[in-house]
């Protein structure tokens, strides 16, 4: 097809949180197709020289430092002022359109076309979009299109315009999370955008939404090395958890994991803790695996043993995880995808979730997994008990390989993002 194309992927990191291991591995993927691939990240974690940070276009002299350091004082204390009028705003993450000096990266790395996911955390300045070529966007939260909230959960407001902000605590029409949709709508405005979410919920819910309605939205599920995530024998496991092998016989494990899991309410965990206080009753030998949180302060009087394993850098460790467990549970109040979902999935570890927003695309209800009526503990308590006793002889696990090899792999995945680029690369 003559030259290659040459994609930009910009993303906060390229390797902390599951947006930016998803970006990553779309990276990859897409240059087993012949894309030239390259990334932008603020913080870097591999050691990928197609990666490039934040810290490679700046100045690094002291007199540049000490502006930036001025410039940041200044936009921060303007921003703590904002947001201490909403002093009973809801814990769950929100993010203004604060930014970080980029340089002239975007004029200095070479590319066609420009590939958008996470950029929160203070990174991307939204004013440095490219009018003049082809931007994908895929979407690992609802940001994009709301004002100042991750996840919508059952507000409403973001598909006309964002104000009177239920997350804020706010009756004000013209608050915060309206000053950032009206600021997102003008920066929007002339973009040569294709947006692309990872479930068919998201999608659903980016069509309706009044900042990206009008933009065309593609379906392209997040995927993973399916040679790396797959079903282990004893001897593979990770030694690290050899004591969790060795206490293993005569128990069972369940497995929960999400960044900060134990205190973001939106992974459920608290409903989780509530589903165990039912099941150690009935299933007096189950256990569970908790990792990439630390350990909660919610009191439950759960005398079930919870092993909290903090954060699991190694995927290797984390595969065998997966493996040691009979059950993996992903209680979150919303999924935009379930990507621990698919890892587990990938292990042959049947999943139980609510039977709600992007998770079930993931999730066959009783072929794979369970999906459990929102936000009962109760049913998530009955979809656990379901997968264990209905997986005795290993079909849920084989259709949960199955699931992973058909959908998620990377060369599925890489080929989809392939044939969108090469759409917008002759468009243009």
């Amino acid at each position: 097809m003559g030259d290659k194309i040459r994609v930009l992927s910009v993303s906060t990191s390229d390797s902390s949180g599951g947006a930016a291991r998803a970006a990553y591995r779309i990276h990859l993927a897409v240059q087993e197709y012949g894309i030239d691939s390259r990334m932008f990240v603020k913080n870097k974690g591999t050691s990928d020289d197609r990666v490039s940070s934040v810290e490679d276009f700046v100045p690094h002299n002291a007199l540049y430092r000490a502006v930036d350091w001025i410039r940041n004082k200044v936009k921060n204390k303007w921003q703590h002022f904002q947001w201490r009028k909403y002093p009973k705003k809801s814990p769950y993450f929100m993010s203004d359109l604060r930014s970080t000096d980029i340089g002239d990266a975007l004029q200095k790395i070479e590319y066609d076309i420009l590939h958008l996911h996470w950029l929160n955390l203070r990174f991307l300045p939204l004013d440095k979009l490219p009018k003049d070529k082809p931007i994908v966007w895929t979407l690992h939260d609802s940001w994009p299109f709301c004002g100042v909230c991750h996840c919508f959960l059952d507000c409403e407001r973001y598909q006309v315009q964002c104000g009177c902000c239920p997350q804020l605590e706010s009756d004000d029409p013209r608050d915060l999370s309206h000053w950032v949709w009206l600021r997102k709508k003008t920066l929007y405005k002339g973009l040569n955008l294709h947006v692309v979410t990872p479930s068919r919920w998201l999608a659903t819910s980016a069509e309706s939404s009044s900042l990206f309605r009008g933009f065309p939205v593609s379906v392209i599920p997040n995927c993973l090395d399916e040679t790396v995530f797959r079903p282990l024998s004893e001897s593979e496991l990770s030694p690290r958890w050899r004591s969790l092998r060795e206490e293993k016989f005569g128990k069972e494990y369940l497995i929960f994991g999400a960044m900060n899991g134990t205190k973001d309410k939106i992974k459920g965990f608290s409903i989780l803790l509530s589903a165990l206080l039912i099941l150690e009753k009935q299933k007096p030998d189950l256990e569970l695996l908790v990792f990439g949180a630390e350990e909660s302060d919610l009191q439950m009087n759960l005398k079930m043993r919870v092993h909290y394993l903090g954060y699991v850098r190694q995927v290797e460790e984390l595969v065998s995880l997966y493996n040691l467990s009979s059950v993996a549970v992903v209680p979150s109040l919303t999924e935009v995808f379930g990507q621990t979902a698919s890892e587990a999935l990938a292990c042959g570890t049947p999943v139980v979730a609510f039977r709600c927003t992007g998770i079930q695309d993931v999730v066959d209800h009783q072929v794979n997994g369970y999906l459990a009526a929102p936000y009962s503990p109760e049913e998530l308590a009955a979809g656990i008990l379901w997968c264990l006793e209905n997986n005795r002889d290993g079909h849920l696990s084989k259709n949960a390989r199955s699931k992973v090899l058909e959908n998620y792999t990377a060369r599925t995945v890489g080929k989809q993002y392939t044939g969108l680029y090469r759409v917008l690369y002759n468009k243009k």
